[in-house]
């Protein structure tokens, strides 16, 4: 087995740029329908051989924690159209499981089923309920699906939860996506098949880059560079600044070696973007620092 990553809310000019930069790199991507935008049909279409493997999510998300109006532009008729549309662009696709509730088995699996019946393929069903309180929702979806989704927010932080309704579906024979998880310490030791950035999607908002700590610090193995100039500096905050990082000169050299950006392309004119780019960087690097992990761990031969 081997972990794939998948950068959320992913943009376009970021996509071209790196594909640029690294022309051999592995980028996949996941798409949410409910942030469609006009760069869509072209990451989706025009250049969908620039992705190694493209999945698209419903918007669930989005409208359970968006505002009405964005809620107002996220149904399950929307959905289907555009899955049916597409269908064949993605690799797979996750449910409209708008019901994030341990109750919302029955209407989500209502919702699953309308999407199936219309005709779109490889239509991912995704677990709310970890522990069973309700409805056994892994058990069921073992029973009908090769590849189970993880999707509790409530849950989502707590390893020892994870873990073991992980070791479940992998035991079952069957393929593992973690939603919403990519920090390096929660999915090094646990055997998922995949899981989605979030946290690019952050990065790109506040502005800072990640870097890969590990050969300084064991029990760091990344960290968060900020930048003044999207924050107040605060003297009493334990915040990493970009300046300060005791091995900023390591960074720079990394970052110039690696893609052709100097410290002043990341306080420039299009600072945002370069910003963008190391960050892309860095969770194509994590994908492989993953699997070096799994590898270590002997996922590879426990789940071959």
């Amino acid at each position: 087995m081997e972990v794939k990553i998948f950068l959320s809310s992913f943009d376009l000019d970021v996509l071209l740029e790196y594909r640029t930069l690294k022309p051999d790199a592995e980028i996949n991507v996941l798409l949410s329908y409910g942030t469609v935008n006009g760069d869509y049909y072209d990451m989706v279409v025009t250049h969908r051989d620039k992705i190694n493997d493209l999945i698209l999510d419903s918007g669930a998300f989005t409208y359970n924690f968006a505002g009405e109006a964005a809620r107002q532009k996220i149904d399950l008729d929307g959905f289907k159209c555009y899955c049916k549309t597409f269908n064949k662009q993605f690799n797979f696709i996750f449910n409209f499981d708008v019901n994030f509730s341990d109750h919302g088995y029955d209407e989500n699996c209502r919702n699953q089923d309308v999407l199936e019946k219309a005709g779109i393929e490889r239509v991912v069903p995704v677990v709310h309920d970890y522990l069973g309180k309700n409805t056994d929702e892994a058990g069921e979806f073992i029973k009908r699906y090769p590849l189970i989704s993880l999707g509790s927010s409530k849950y989502r932080t707590d390893k020892k939860v994870v873990a073991k309704i992980v070791k479940r579906i992998k035991d079952a024979g069957r393929k593992v996506h973690l939603l919403g998880v990519s920090a390096y310490n929660s999915i090094k030791d646990i055997p998922i098949d995949y899981s989605d950035s979030s946290n690019w999607a952050q990065a790109q908002k506040f502005g800072y880059i990640y870097f890969w700590n590990q050969p300084y610090d064991a029990n760091t193995p990344d960290i968060m560079l900020r930048f003044r100039d999207k924050e107040i500096d605060n003297p009493n905050n334990t915040l990493t600044y970009f300046e300060n990082y005791p091995h900023r000169t390591e960074v720079e050299e990394y970052i110039k070696n690696e893609l052709s950006i100097t410290y002043r392309d990341l306080y420039g004119h299009n600072s945002t973007f370069c910003r963008q780019l190391v960050n892309t960087h860095y969770f194509v690097k994590l994908q492989d620092r993953v699997r070096e992990a799994h590898i270590a761990n002997g996922f590879d031969t426990l789940y071959p």
